[in-house]
């Protein structure tokens, strides 16, 4: 029935809504006060809701933490599919760090709230590592190697570089959260140009090694 569709839809909808509101809110008590201080009533109450409420969606406040690493890992995922062709080796690796800065900085409080409980549990680590860095890594490394094929990179470990070069944008992403005031647009942009310059220098087929590959 069209509007029993219409009704399940719309009820989907409005949860998706609310998760989001009750996460957003999370997100920001706990990058202020520390997850371990939050409580779920603080939460409540920055997202305008009653404390059962957010029980109502969310069992407990780590189950709110896990939440936001899935929603980072949905949010890291979505545009990769969307970058300039492989090709084009500048304007890819480009989009991708640039990607992958921009997902940092539209999502600070979260990965503020995320980072410190990262480094202590094990089980939001491994969801972490799983959902967030694992699918870019593999990302990565699959381009690397199909370039490598192409003849347009040496050939290396691609995994190796892979963690490699998301390991260093992740460094400058943290410097961001420190002093986010640091960096401007313009000097963003000039950070994203130089590591592409730096990574694309050292995959590129050296001379030498065409005529290698040629004889």
């Amino acid at each position: 029935m069209p509007e029993a569709r219409d009704r399940a839809t719309k009820r989907k909808r409005l949860k998706e809504q609310r998760e989001t509101q009750i996460l957003d809110a999370a997100a920001r008590v706990f990058a202020r006060k520390g997850y371990e201080r939050a409580t779920t009533r603080e939460i409540a109450s920055e997202a305008g809701l009653s404390e059962g409420t957010i029980y109502n969606y969310f069992d407990s406040k780590r189950h709110l933490l896990i939440a936001m690493a899935v929603r980072l890992a949905l949010d890291s995922l979505q545009e990769l599919d969307s970058l300039p062709p492989m090709e084009d080796e500048q304007a890819h690796v480009t989009a991708l760090i640039t990607n992958r800065f921009e997902l940092l900085l539209s999502n600070l409080d979260l990965v503020r709230a995320l980072m410190p409980q990262i480094l202590v549990d094990d089980d939001l680590r491994q969801e972490y590592m799983t959902k967030v860095l694992s699918p870019a890594i593999s990302y990565l490394g699959e381009y690397l190697k199909k370039r490598e094929v192409a003849g347009a990179f040496r050939k290396v470990k691609a995994d190796f570089v892979a963690r490699a070069m998301i390991g260093a944008v992740m460094s400058f992403g943290f410097l961001w959260l420190q002093q986010p005031s640091d960096l401007d647009e313009r000097s963003r942009d000039e950070l994203v140009s130089e590591m592409v310059g730096l990574f694309l220098d050292g995959l590129r087929v050296r001379p030498s090694e065409q005529k290698d590959r040629q004889s």
